[in-house]
């Protein structure tokens, strides 16, 4: 996404894929960071189960129609998956 960020008036959607495969979508608004973004689509999953770490998540900036891979590392960090 432009500057890996998104402001609180941006639509937002998280695409969580496991193993290569889209698993669940979340859409929302009000984040500040990609972070809370990925986060709450997380831990609103029915594979909240699973470990963070083992899914990749694409978060698309509505708005702006940017969007960018990312992945949360075992320290807890989101971090940019280059492309």
């Amino acid at each position: 996404m432009k500057e890996n960020r998104i402001r609180p008036i941006d639509d937002v959607m998280v695409e969580m894929y496991f193993d290569g495969k889209l698993v669940d979508t979340y859409q929302g608004s009000g984040y500040h960071t990609v972070e809370e973004a990925v986060r709450t689509a997380f831990e609103g999953s029915e594979r909240e189960y699973v470990n963070i770490e083992d899914y990749v998540f694409r978060v698309i900036n509505l708005a702006d129609s940017t969007s960018a891979r990312y992945r949360v590392n075992a320290g807890g960090n989101v971090k940019l998956i280059p492309e």
